[in-house]
């Protein structure tokens, strides 16, 4: 069952499970109402009403997971995210939903330590999940150092840490995989000790630390930024050197 019209949007949008039948509440007018009718009009989606309080839902195919060795082969540069017992609904929704966002590829899940993809993470994550892949392991450490393995960067979000401005260019633009504890526990020793170097975020105020769904949302986007500036620079510098380098100044085809 997916819950809330975002969610069933997003899922109708994504197209990777099948809807079987939505339920509209009568007498909303809402803008997102308007969207989801937009989008199943001529779906063949069986539709009906539905009471005011009941909200929107969708009745569909199972969450589409798959093993972590497939998501894994996802094509390069691959920017993954993993958690490390992240066992709050609300948290692993509200992570999704900056990962997507972000330009990840995917979300890393043990089987035994984080809930399952249900109505709860659909909604928090705003029906981000729908466009996410998410890859399943029985062993979390046993698959960074897989990813590790494979030339792929794993960074753990710590207080404390360096900075993400302390890393070297390469390892934020090349293939990387975060990894993100609870709260109340932070990241397994296990699953630190795969990791190619710990990252913190300074603050200023009186509060030792973060929440792990807002540290998580600054790490990604600042990533995300990182990564949209090498690529920048990259095509930049392609086109600089196109050019006669007498045409820069002081005759040198550099950027600075």
């Amino acid at each position: 069952m997916i819950e809330g019209a975002r969610p069933v949007i997003e899922a109708l949008r994504a197209r990777r499970r099948r809807i079987h039948e939505v339920s509209l509440p009568e007498g909303d007018g809402s803008p997102a109402r308007r969207e989801l009718e937009a989008l199943l009009a001529g779906a063949g989606i069986r539709v009906r009403a539905s009471g005011p309080s009941q909200g929107v839902r969708a009745l569909a195919d199972p969450y589409p997971e798959e093993d972590f060795e497939v998501l894994l082969a996802t094509g390069s540069p691959r920017l993954l995210v993993a958690l490390d017992r992240v066992t709050d609904v609300g948290n692993l929704g509200s992570i999704a939903r900056t990962a997507e966002a972000a330009g990840a590829s995917g979300l890393i899940l043990e089987h035994r330590h984080a809930p399952p993809i249900a109505a709860g993470a659909l909604r928090a994550s705003a029906g981000a999940l729908e466009h996410l892949r998410v890859g399943r392991t029985p062993n979390l450490a046993r698959a960074l150092r897989l990813a590790a393995a494979e030339g792929v960067a794993v960074l753990v979000a710590e207080a404390g840490g360096p900075p993400i401005e302390r890393l070297a260019a390469e390892v934020l633009l090349g293939d990387l995989i975060w990894v993100f504890g609870s709260e109340d526990r932070g990241v397994r020793p296990g699953v630190r000790h795969q990791a190619h170097a710990s990252v913190g975020i300074p603050l200023s105020g009186e509060t030792a630390s973060l929440g792990v769904a807002a540290a998580a949302a600054y790490l990604l986007l600042r990533t995300a930024e990182i990564r949209r500036d090498g690529e920048t620079e990259a095509k930049l510098g392609s086109g600089f050197r196109a050019h006669d380098a007498s045409q820069m100044p002081g005759g040198t085809n550099e950027i600075s």
